[in-house]
């Protein structure tokens, strides 16, 4: 498994959610890795998108958006929040 922890810090409520939708919309992930990535990084409670481990490079594009949008992100194999 590979997750992507996603951790709610006040400056992404500045970033546009038209823009988060567009850039995660054009991502060739699962529409549920879209929704939760979405969700995590507007939530106050810290949240994370969770792949399978043939599916790394679904979480690399994922990574490469969150760091376009400046939303701070961590790799590792389990999830940091419960």
């Amino acid at each position: 498994m590979v997750y992507i922890n996603i951790p709610f810090v006040p400056e992404n409520n500045r970033i546009s959610r038209d823009l988060t939708h567009k850039e995660l919309e054009a991502l060739d992930i699962s529409i549920e890795a879209k929704e939760s990535a979405f969700e995590a990084i507007y939530n106050r409670l810290p949240r994370g998108v969770q792949f399978a481990e043939q599916d790394l490079n679904q979480a690399n594009l994922l990574e490469r958006v969150l760091n376009r949008l400046g939303v701070p992100y961590r790799q590792s194999e389990l999830s940091e929040f419960l």
